[in-house]
């Protein structure tokens, strides 16, 4: 494609060489430009891409954007730009023939659920025999064909690419996961979103967004009318029994959809609800129709998940007799809940849960589906570098509600694993009840809660989830899954 093409409509500030030549593809990593390629210089939290301009264009790059002048080579064309980060989904939109809308694309924005909820829709649309995508912090599919990416919603770039593939593949519903990060970083900018799907909002990124308040208002930025040039004009599913949600569902000027289990006024509802380990089973009202479900999943945050992508889908034209076999078939995955097997000792549940909310509600389900007898252990830590105000948080949430408590490490990054240990247990000692103990070290953590436990007792492993890995200083990572240790510690035992 032609430079010149790229840049339609793009608001430049200056060009210095030919429009006329000829770009391959484009990348924002200068390790991966190779001849005939366009550069975008995008200025990250760690690293700059400026600083890699001469390598990139060493690499074979005959143009680049930039956000001021570089000293280079006369025959590379520089386009210069205000901020190379908001152009660049625009770019990149137009190198791919704006692929998106020819997709029916779901957005699922929120603390809470985004994955579950994206893997619900994806198997009620399966069920109805359509070809579909999926962007998601666990796995992301073009069809069957799995695609690995780095964060929960790619780069716009990425993106782009994405949907490019998937409509070469005969794809025609993309489901995504839509982050804050990603709004505020122009990430899902110029994506022709049909459906955006709000689950809850809860305490979580304050480290990057500082407050509740500017945490909100970057979810809801999608739902904006005034931003439809960026983001399409879909309709909008929102969540009335989250405050935050009800508080959107008032302001935004999209067509839109509530669900609920408390209000009976809500357009899609859940009543008649039945909640165990063995699933969910509940009566959904959308609109003028009435379904019965039952799914294996459990847990009251499962319900909203469930009524989200039961209102999408139905909105979207498919048949109830598809929403509800698509719902049926959904199991457990990626550390959502997810119930370890084995064939004796407690029951062992691993779930992603690392915000307050997250984790009162899941030690809310688990305790739910306790039996009588049984107590419930937690174990659980709190990543690095990330919101500190919610360590003591969380240790008073689990002082308050669970049995015995096992705090250990997460992901500590730079930090010291300790001192992160330290902030969890003043939420302990702030509420003066609960029972705990500290492991620094995560293995011999779920170890010691599964030994210490009961046959009826449940231990709940939270923060991880589906991640395969710990992450320490300088980006350093090793080997862990919180399932997989667990059946060590079980094939230990053999």
């Amino acid at each position: 494609m032609r430079l010149s093409e790229i840049l339609e409509g793009v608001d430049i500030k200056n060009i210095y060489g030919h429009e006329d030549v000829e770009i391959l593809d484009i990348s924002i990593n200068s390790k991966n430009i190779n001849k005939g390629y366009l550069f975008a210089a995008v200025k990250g939290f760690r690293q700059d891409g400026h600083d890699f301009v001469k390598e990139a264009v060493g690499r074979g790059a005959v143009a680049v954007i930039t956000n001021k002048k570089m000293d280079i080579s006369a025959h590379v064309t520089q386009i210069i730009v205000n901020e190379t980060r908001s152009v660049l989904p625009f770019i990149s939109k137009n190198f791919f023939g704006d692929p998106s809308k020819s997709l029916k694309v779901i957005g699922i924005t929120g603390t809470n659920g985004k994955t579950t909820t994206c893997y619900i829709i994806n198997s009620i649309l399966k069920i109805a025999g359509v070809k579909t995508s999926i962007i998601t912090t666990y796995k992301s599919f073009i069809g069957n064909r799995e695609i690995k990416f780095s964060r929960t919603t790619p780069e716009s770039l990425d993106l782009q690419r994405f949907f490019a593939e998937s409509l070469k593949s005969g794809v025609k519903f993309v489901s995504m996961e839509v982050s804050s990060h990603s709004i505020d970083l122009h990430r899902v900018d110029y994506i022709d979103f049909d459906y955006l799907i709000f689950t809850n909002l809860s305490q979580d990124h304050l480290d990057y967004h500082k407050t509740i308040g500017k945490y909100f208002e970057a979810k809801s930025r999608i739902f904006d009318v005034k931003n439809r040039k960026f983001y399409g004009s879909g309709r909008a599913i929102i969540n009335i029994d989250d405050g935050y949600g009800k508080r959107l569902f008032d302001i935004t000027g999209l067509e839109k959809i509530s669900f609920s289990i408390n209000n009976p006024g809500a357009d899609v509802r859940g009543s008649d609800i039945s909640n165990s380990i063995s699933g969910i089973d509940m009566l959904i009202k959308i609109k003028d129709k009435n379904i019965r479900i039952s799914t294996p999943l459990c847990g009251v945050f499962n319900i909203y998940n469930i009524l989200a992508a039961a209102g999408t889908c139905f909105e979207a034209g498919i048949s109830t007799d598809n929403i509800i076999s698509g719902i049926k078939n959904m199991k457990g995955f990626g550390g959502r809940f997810e119930r370890i097997e084995y064939s004796q000792g407690p029951t062992v549940i691993v779930d992603y849960a690392h915000t307050p909310d997250g984790l009162k509600n899941v030690l809310q389900t688990a305790r739910n589906i306790l039996s009588d007898s049984g107590k419930l252990e937690l174990v659980f830590g709190c990543g690095g570098d990330r919101d500190k105000d919610k360590r003591k948080k969380m240790g008073s949430i689990s002082a308050r509600l669970a049995d015995f408590t096992i705090i250990t490490s997460d992901n500590p990054r730079s930090e010291e694993p300790d001192s992160i240990i330290s902030m969890i247990e003043e939420g302990f000692k702030k509420e003066g009840v609960g029972k705990y103990i500290k492991i620094t070290d995560r293995k011999e953590a779920i170890f010691r809660a599964i030994s210490n436990a009961a046959d009826d007792d449940l231990v709940l492993i939270a923060g991880k989830g589906h991640e395969d890995y710990q992450e320490f200083e300088n980006g350093r990572r090793i080997a862990f899954s919180d399932s997989g240790t667990v059946m060590e510690y079980y094939e230990n035992k053999k």
